[in-house]
């Protein structure tokens, strides 16, 4: 995952990854961009402790939020990719396991997401996600959802999404001049079905500044 400044967070977003309960391997990539407080210190002294899991990229100057997150995408190994962004954080430990079961099983899709909850550090205040409105109590495990929707609505975070890696050309992110999460998600969804679980899976830290906040 990306980290840039996130140093008050950092090790709760990380622990959320170790936490996760899985039948296979993963790595967990730490793109570390130059940050100017203590986050950098934080992810050696997790990326000593767990050599054979955690991979630490870091860059003696700020490469800036696109390249920081190509180059972890360009690290990545695995069949799968999953985000967190640096303030944010899983609580589910069988998240992962869940999103790719179900890609195993359908083919067909190339993306899947999953509810969270909304931090508002601000006011310290908890607010559920947008997406009530999608499951009405007939869809208990979880929704499709397509370009049409997605071009409508907003409708997750980062920090919900894992998809198949084959299914996101990075070249792509070179045709944008400002290239975005909301562009990813896009071209996943025109490469395959999406797919929301209805379980809550992580939280999405909202703040009034930031790169990524809304």
């Amino acid at each position: 995952f990306p980290s840039h400044d996130s140093e008050p967070f950092i090790a709760q977003t990380i622990e959320g990854v170790l936490m996760q309960q899985v039948k296979f391997p993963i790595e967990l990539i730490i793109a570390e961009d130059c940050s100017t407080d203590g986050t950098r210190a934080i992810c050696q002294q997790y990326a000593e402790q767990y050599p054979d899991l955690i991979r630490l990229i870091t860059s003696e100057s700020n490469v800036g939020a696109v390249a920081n997150e190509r180059r972890a995408i360009l690290a990545a190994r695995g069949k799968y990719i999953a985000f967190c962004e640096g303030d944010d954080y899983w609580t589910d430990p069988l998240k992962l396991q869940k999103q790719v079961d179900f890609l195993e099983l359908h083919p067909d899709y190339s993306v899947t997401f999953h509810r969270y909850k909304i931090h508002h550090l601000e006011t310290d205040q908890w607010s559920p996600d947008d997406l009530g409105y999608l499951f009405d109590g007939k869809h208990l495990d979880g929704v499709d959802v397509n370009t049409y929707m997605f071009l409508h609505r907003w409708i997750t975070q980062y920090l919900t999404i894992v998809y198949r890696k084959d299914a996101f050309d990075l070249s792509i992110a070179d045709k944008y001049k400002y290239y975005r999460d909301s562009h990813l998600i896009y071209h996943l969804l025109e490469a395959g079905k999406g797919y929301i679980f209805s379980f809550v899976g992580g939280v999405y830290n909202r703040t009034g500044n930031g790169v990524y906040a809304t």
